[in-house]
């Protein structure tokens, strides 16, 4: 009996859904059972779909997923369809050391088309990478970063002289009250401005879009979003499934855009980071960036590595020092009996000597880092070998940061905020040594941050000027509450956005008297 005309789309439906069902269900088994990653354990629906990874990254939390899967799994855990996350510090010098048989995965993908073109931190080709790293890298000697602290001191002390305008009275006392997350952004976000375009942004003192910030959190958001589905970038459902995060994340493109056309018509002469991309030439005595779309990508790279990582350390380092009080009032003897006046505070010597200024810097790197997820590398024709593990071409390694930084084999009650770790008299060298080769905040190897030291000179500066001058006192805000009933866990909440997203803390600053 042939089906009247009435049945037939249902009938077409019918075969068109055992046909899709019929495919899904070779695709789940394929990568169950015959996947090349198929014999690495992991939590079954990031096994078999990449929209588990999704999810956790929509919500913030996909680091936490990680370390929690490496505790129940171990080492070896297959976090996605085609990629394997590696806890262990071994695995760092053989996924991201130098001439390994890798380079940036997919994942990266996305980044290059919202950036609208490869820029330092996205492009996957070696070669272009190092080419656009040699352009820089004058301006992040030594020499160069030291040259640059006449334009970085004076916005700390502005930070801190406008946050003390808004100060209130309690009993005989002189103190303020501020969101450390808020402010922590707008004083990077005033020094990058100076540094990288040559002006002040004015966002400490709100001559400048306070909601930048945002911009920026939201720009990272949607890459990790993207990058964590291939299906999500080719059919553009991001824009469909999160269009708050995308109309936000796409006016940096054209805020940096604007910045550096404002610089180009600027200053010639001043040297800043705009001035090294900008003169930039190849052998050939050409251009090194003749295209302006290729120096706006860049300007958004620098927007963004130059305030938003460097603010999240900011804000985590006064949330663990006012949790820690011992840990407050040792920093602040040693800067106190180091400086003689809040002016003396400065590179050089006195600066390097502070020991325990650097051990807090760094544990706070090593808790709460920066950017906490994953940095995937895509294998390459010939396979790579980590650990005596082989893997072949076209699959996906990655060390999870926030993961190996909380790894108990190597840190020593890992959730603990313990500077002393860091100190050769506290412990010994070889625990010293052993935690420094685990501390990877700023990724390793030829793709490691250029901006790392500069990170570093801003957070010793800041921070040690704001201990000399204030006590500090904790008031809310900032823990992390994904840890359950587990007390003893107390951490700066950190959302992985792929670079971290945060909330809070509120912080009192009491003027020290004489200070």
């Amino acid at each position: 009996m042939t089906p009247g005309l009435g049945q037939q789309p249902i009938i077409i439906a019918c075969y068109r859904f055992s046909y899709d069902f019929e495919q899904l269900t070779v695709l789940v088994l394929y990568r169950l059972y015959f996947h090349p990653l198929a014999k690495y354990p992991g939590p079954f629906l990031a096994r078999i779909t990449n929209w588990y990874a999704v999810y956790h990254a929509y919500i913030g939390d996909k680091h936490l997923q990680n370390y929690w899967a490496h505790k129940k799994y171990g080492k070896f855990v297959r976090m996605a369809p085609n990629m394997v996350t590696i806890n262990d510090p071994e695995a760092i010098k053989e996924i991201y050391g130098v001439n390994k048989n890798v380079r940036k995965s997919q994942f990266y993908q996305p980044a290059i088309a919202h950036a609208g073109l490869e820029n330092m931190f996205n492009a996957r080709d070696r070669d272009l990478h190092a080419r656009k790293r040699r352009i820089l890298a004058p301006a992040f000697t030594e020499a160069s970063l030291r040259s640059m602290e006449q334009y970085i001191l004076p916005h700390i002390d502005e930070a801190l002289e406008v946050a003390s305008g808004q100060q209130i009275y309690q009993g005989a006392g002189e103190c303020w009250t501020t969101d450390l997350a808020k402010w922590s952004n707008y004083l990077t976000f005033d020094i990058m401005g100076d540094l990288v375009f040559g002006r002040d942004f004015g966002m400490v003192s709100g001559r400048e879009n306070q909601d930048l910030p945002l911009v920026i959190d939201s720009a990272l958001h949607r890459q990790l979003l993207a990058g964590s589905s291939a299906f999500m970038h080719k059919w553009g459902l991001d824009k469909l499934l999160f269009p708050g995060i995308v109309q936000r994340g796409s006016q940096l493109l054209i805020y940096a855009r604007k910045q550096a056309q404002m610089r180009k018509a600027a200053d010639p002469s001043r040297k800043d980071f705009f001035w090294y991309i900008d003169n930039a030439k190849e052998k050939n005595g050409a251009p090194a960036y003749d295209n302006p779309r290729e120096v706006f990508s860049e300007a958004r790279t620098l927007i963004i590595g130059g305030s938003d990582t460097t603010a999240t350390q900011l804000a985590a380092s006064f949330f663990y020092l006012t949790n820690n009080p011992q840990t407050l009032s040792r920093l602040a003897s040693e800067i106190r009996g180091k400086f003689k006046s809040f002016d003396d505070i400065r590179l050089g010597q006195q600066l390097d000597d502070c020991k325990y200024l650097q051990a807090v810097v760094n544990e706070t790197l090593r808790i709460s880092p920066s950017l906490p997820g994953v940095l995937p590398r895509e294998v390459l024709p010939g396979g790579l070998t980590v650990l005596g593990e082989t893997f072949p071409a076209g699959v996906e390694l990655s060390m999870p940061i926030y993961a190996l930084h909380h790894n108990d084999e190597v840190y020593f009650e890992p959730h603990r905020y313990i500077p002393e770790r860091w100190l050769p008299e506290c412990t010994n060298e070889d625990v010293v040594s052993r935690c420094s080769d685990s501390l990877a905040p700023f990724s390793y190897g030829s793709r490691q941050c250029i901006g790392k030291r500069l990170a570093m000179i801003e957070l010793y500066l800041a921070l040690a000027r704001s201990v000399w001058r204030y006590d500090l006192q904790y008031v809310c805000g900032g823990k992390d509450d994904r840890f359950g009933d587990n007390l003893d866990i107390v951490e700066y909440k950190l959302l992985d956005h792929m670079a971290a997203g945060r909330h809070g803390p509120l912080i009192r600053f009491w003027r020290r008297a004489g200070s």
